[in-house]
C-alpha cells in the first residue's frame, strides 16, 4: 500500500473514532430528552446518524490538519 493511501487511511480512522466519542458524549449528556418524542427506532437512527455526522466531520478535520502540519 502506498505511504499516502496509509497515511490517510490511519488518519481518517483516528479521527471518525476521536468524533464518534464526543457525539456519543453530547447524545447521552444533552440530546437524550430532545429525542425522547420519538420512537425507539427513530431515536436509534437520529443517534446513529448524530454519531456518524460527528465521526465524518471530526476525521476529514484530523485529517487536513495532519496533511497541513506533516513535513516530509
Amino acid at each position: 500500500m502506498p505511504q499516502l493511501v496509509r497515511f490517510i487511511i490511519v488518519r481518517m480512522a483516528i479521527g471518525f473514532l476521536i468524533g464518534s466519542v464526543a457525539g456519543s458524549i453530547l447524545w447521552t449528556t444533552g440530546f437524550s430528552d430532545s429525542a425522547a418524542s420519538l420512537g425507539p427506532l427513530e431515536s436509534y437512527v437520529a443517534q446513529g446518524v448524530f454519531i456518524f455526522a460527528f465521526g465524518d466531520t471530526i476525521a476529514l478535520g484530523y485529517l487536513s490538519t495532519a496533511l497541513m502540519m506533516e513535513s516530509e
